[in-house]
């Protein structure tokens, strides 16, 4: 059982007296070391669960959560898929697509871009862009009378609404001549902004039967099927591959972008194995501190015990002592990378303002803003590991200040 005799002694200890300032010094360090370690954890791992939260939630308001492809060449098809998925499943949404890659030109300036084929109950059914749209621009839509495109990429080409853009196609038709790709010209009927740089600079929408005459298809190269209940989408991908033409094959989200989320994974499971070395290395200070402790208190661990302080009451004073080190550092450190994250985006513009640069670039890392979610499980196992690490470091100090003799005041004067 812990006393207050035991709590006083060991916040005595932590406090010294100003001769000792080596050591107040290396107590300091084994604080900081702490707080440090722990507020960079929480910052990086939460920068990272936000980065993978947004990086999914924008990928599959964009392709879905299954995708529906055949890789064989089907003339006519003689079964509705969308109706066979809406008869057997309930609350989900089947869109038709048509997609092909190709060429933008405007103002002798030609880019790739991605082309999607879609109707409007897209929007409606992801819940985005359909706000960026007056009544004017959705009806254009609904008409077939132009495309949308993204704000960065109109911005980069210097468009506005109603401007004419050239795109060809990748896909060509036969003429006396050869192949020629198809290509037309189309107005710009609506920008949108994801908030993704990928799809902002690169993707343009399409009304389905305007995408579906350029391009001159009789089916849809693929469907995609947004689900509202998402835990259930192993055994929904299984009941659609059950019901539908077998030339047909399901793919989920996680099968479609496997390479990006997996190294996601491995690079924050490897961030957090690397930042745990920085408390490890506060932990090691600990003990330095402890050591110190335990030498330049020889004489006052002496009279406690011609006192008659036991031996397990001296291991307790040590161990407190050092725990309330690590406790105070993790606090801090709690505190500091809590406060980080919820500024994260006000602190890297301050940075950037008074640097004159550009700290994350939208190229490199998709993302315009920092995006942040705080795990609290996540939290309990970082100061969890920090608490256990700064107790493992006062174990062996500890012992050795309880196998200090009184005989040994007597050496010491």
């Amino acid at each position: 059982m812990i006393t207050k005799f035991d709590i006083w002694v060991s916040t005595k200890y932590i406090l010294p007296k100003t001769r000792e300032k080596f050591f107040s010094l290396i107590t300091i360090f084994s604080f900081l070391g702490i707080a440090l370690g722990v507020a960079t954890l929480i910052i990086v791992m939460s920068v990272m669960n936000g980065f993978r939260e947004e990086l999914t939630k924008k990928i599959l308001n964009i392709n879905g959560h299954l995708k529906i492809k055949t890789f064989y060449n089907v003339k006519k098809e003689k079964t509705n898929i969308k109706l066979l998925i809406n008869d057997e499943f309930k609350d989900i949404a089947v869109q038709s697509i048509y997609t092909d890659q190709g060429l933008l030109n405007s103002k002798n300036f030609t880019t790739g871009i991605l082309l999607k084929g879609i109707n409007y109950s897209f929007f409606e059914e992801r819940k985005i862009l359909k706000n960026d749209f007056t009544k004017g621009q959705i009806q254009s839509f609904k008409k077939n009378e132009g495309i949308i495109i993204g704000k960065k990429l109109a911005n980069k080409l210097r468009l506005k609404l109603g401007d004419s853009i050239k795109i060809i196609s990748s896909k060509s038709y036969e003429t006396l001549v050869g192949n020629i790709p198809r290509e037309a010209s189309f107005k710009v009927i609506g920008f949108f902004e994801i908030g993704m740089y990928e799809y902002d600079t690169s993707l343009v929408f399409f009304p389905f039967k305007l995408m579906k005459q350029f391009l001159n298809k009789k089916n849809p190269d693929h469907y995609e099927i947004l689900l509202k209940d998402f835990d259930n989408i192993d055994k929904i991908r299984l009941g659609i591959t059950k019901i539908i033409p077998s030339f047909y094959k399901v793919f989920d989200w996680r099968q479609l972008n496997p390479s990006l989320f997996n190294a996601i994974e491995v690079e924050r499971n490897v961030m957090f194995i690397i930042l745990t070395l920085i408390i490890i290395v506060a932990a090691f200070n600990l003990i330095s501190s402890m050591m110190i402790l335990v030498s330049t208190k020889t004489k006052d661990i002496g009279i406690l015990r011609v006192l008659g302080v036991s031996r397990f009451q001296l291991l307790k004073i040590f161990i407190i002592n050092g725990l309330l080190i690590g406790l105070l550092g993790t606090i801090s450190g709690l505190i500091l990378g809590l406060l980080f994250c919820l500024n994260i985006n006000e602190i890297k513009g301050f940075i950037e303002l008074f640097s004159d640069s550009e700290l994350f670039s939208e190229e490199i890392y998709f993302f315009s803003n920092l995006p942040v979610i705080i795990d609290s499980n996540q939290i309990i196992v970082i100061s969890s590991i920090s608490l256990l690490l700064s107790f493992l470091a006062t174990i062996y100090p500890s012992i050795k200040a309880s196998k200090v003799e009184p005989i040994n005041l007597i050496k010491w004067e």
